[in-house]
């Protein structure tokens, strides 16, 4: 029994001698100079890090470039996206300066750029005589008529000199000024508003349109002269008095109290002062008028 035994032993020693004669050899590995922080950024992408760079060196691998960290793709992704809104934010901007006002452009370079043609005031003064034919009697219509002859003679012999060119210059010289005036009247709480000298609004302030409620859609869409929203009485005293100082101190405001209509046909008493503004020809560029409500009068 003990010989069996001991041969048995024997047998299995050999059988584990053939198993280990037959796996390769493996050569023991050297300690690594990485440690687990750097292991770990260069799994990251982080190949700055001294011990890789001298790591890569030695051995003079070649450099794997990682691609970039989902946090840098959503960065990317983001520019385009913000300057898209901030072209949209300058769009809606511009619609709403082009709202608030009647003119050509909204960058003083646009308004020198577009305006090609002079300005047909004829049209102006011809919409003038058929309103107040059509809605005042004879004797307003003739105070009208003479206070237009005040400044008539003056205005023809200056005009006469303009070329077509002065016109354009005249014209883009108005177009100018209104980008500036809608700077203003947007920090002025006084309800303001601005036309030509043929009575033409071109721009209006918030605080007007809550004054006498038209809007400024309603005003600024169409063709609307200041005369139009006045009674009867309060246009022919202004076009008496605009006759008066059109050719005279422009420095000067001149004031009187209007009637002011609503679209509802209400009257709104209103205390009102006006200035006019001259261009370089020394001729009535537009007119800035200025209101303000008379508590205790007609309610709105």
């Amino acid at each position: 029994m003990l010989q069996l035994s001991g041969a048995i032993e024997q047998q299995q020693q050999q059988q584990q001698q053939q198993q280990q004669s037959m796996q390769p050899y493996i050569p023991p590995m050297a300690p690594s100079s990485f440690d687990t922080s750097n292991d770990i950024m260069l799994m990251r992408g982080g190949i700055g890090s001294p011990s890789v760079a001298s790591a890569s060196s030695e051995t003079n691998s070649p450099i794997i470039n990682f691609p970039a960290s989902q946090q840098q793709q959503q960065q990317q992704q983001r520019q385009p996206q913000q300057h898209h809104h901030h072209q949209l934010e300058a769009v809606l901007s511009k619609q709403k300066i082009i709202k608030r006002r009647k003119g050509v452009g909204n960058t003083p370079e646009e308004t020198y750029t577009r305006v090609r043609a002079p300005f047909n005031y004829a049209e102006g003064y011809h919409y003038l005589f058929q309103h107040v034919r059509r809605r005042m009697g004879r004797e307003d219509v003739m105070r009208i008529c003479r206070a237009l002859a005040m400044f008539r003679p003056s205005f023809i012999s200056t005009m006469v000199h303009l070329t077509e060119e002065d016109l354009i210059y005249m014209e883009k010289c108005v177009q100018r000024t209104l980008l500036e005036y809608e700077k203003l009247i947007s920090f002025s709480g006084t309800p303001t508003a601005v036309w030509r000298r043929t009575g033409e609004i071109v721009l209006v302030g918030k605080e007007f349109s809550l004054l006498t409620q038209w809007s400024k859609e309603a005003l600024l869409d169409k063709k609307t002269f200041i005369y139009e929203l006045m009674d009867n009485g309060s246009a022919v005293e202004y076009w008496e008095k605009y006759g008066e100082h059109a050719f005279s101190d422009t420095e000067s405001s001149v004031y009187m109290s209007v009637l002011l209509m609503s679209p509802m046909c209400r009257p709104v008493p209103c205390s009102f002062c006006f200035t006019i503004k001259r261009d370089i020809f020394d001729l009535p560029s537009v007119v800035v008028g200025n209101f303000l409500p008379i508590l205790g009068g007609n309610p709105l």
